[in-house]
């Protein structure tokens, strides 16, 4: 196999844009945090975050690799996941030895970075890859497995404050773990489930749409995307960023949350959990933009 070829295994692999977008989670609390740390701390956050992320994301797909051979085919749709090729290793364009390998070595990175930053940092990177582990071995048990997923990606929220400040700060990291949970259960974790419902249900998978119907998920995700919304809003004004800094929040969640949701209930479909998904999946990172403009302004 070719450099380029398997470099784009690799990264379709961790599905590297989701990735990418997922680090704006951690900065964008590490930059509501108190105090004034140094640059470095935001520079080995970015990296770790960045290897967390994607040692995260292959290792679902390592432990699905099971379930995803007995998928008849991919959706012919727009989907940011799909850079790279979806469930490499389940197709064989990656041996597990590789796989494993790259899981372990991006894991390793991850406490490497993180122990710069604290060992609180390590510890919630390892609760997260526990996390994981347990959402995999839950798949065709219960469809509540979607709160462990939003409790893994509110704690990858807490390592962007950690990483920052000591501070136990109950009411703003309530707000963090709201606000992260409840997005990634309305705005990832349920749209994309959406898109595969007759594939899941085929495969005996339990997941919200499959136990409850489109439209039910269709309206849980909406729910779960409003208190995002509010959870965020509320961060942003304990932060005190200022009328302009909301207002551009309140753009952005338009964007990003409620434009979804409404598509959502519209249109509860693969097609449009997609396209849900897709426009859901960069509200962190414009929020990410809104607090850096409006914090240093």
């Amino acid at each position: 196999m070719a450099v380029r070829e398997r470099l784009v295994t690799f990264y379709g692999f961790s599905r590297g844009t989701q990735a990418l977008l997922s680090v704006a989670q951690p900065l964008t609390v590490a930059l509501l945090a108190p105090g004034h740390p140094p640059v470095w701390r935001f520079v080995v956050l970015a990296f770790a975050s960045l290897a967390a992320f994607a040692s995260v994301i292959a290792l679902n797909d390592l432990l699905d690799t099971g379930l995803d051979r007995q998928r008849r085919g991919e959706l012919d749709l727009p989907d940011i996941e799909s850079a790279g090729g979806r469930h490499p290793l389940a197709q064989g364009r990656l041996s597990l030895r590789a796989g494993v390998a790259w899981v372990a070595a991006l894991g390793l990175l991850t406490v490497v970075l993180l122990a710069l930053l604290g060992r609180v940092c390590v510890a919630l990177f390892l609760v997260a890859a526990v996390l994981e582990v347990a959402y995999c071995l839950l798949a065709t048990a219960t469809c509540g497995k979607t709160v462990v997923s939003g409790i893994m990606v509110a704690g990858g929220g807490w390592v962007g404050w950690f990483a920052m400040t000591g501070e136990f700060d109950p009411l703003r990291l309530g707000l963090v773990a709201l606000w992260l949970a409840s997005w990634e259960i309305g705005g990832r974790n349920i749209p994309n489930d959406l898109a595969d419902v007759d594939e899941d249900a085929r495969l005996g998978i339990r997941t919200v749409p499959v136990v409850f119907g489109a439209r039910t998920a269709a309206a849980v995700a909406a729910a779960a995307l409003t208190v995002a919304a509010a959870a965020v809003l509320a961060l942003l004004c304990y932060a005190e960023i200022g009328p302009l800094g909301i207002a551009g929040a309140v753009l952005a969640l338009g964007y990003t949350v409620f434009v979804p949701a409404r598509r959502l209930l519209r249109r509860p479909d693969a097609a449009g959990a997609l396209a849900a998904f897709n426009r859901a999946s960069f509200h962190p990172p414009v929020i990410l933009l809104v607090t850096v403009v409006f914090t240093s302004a």
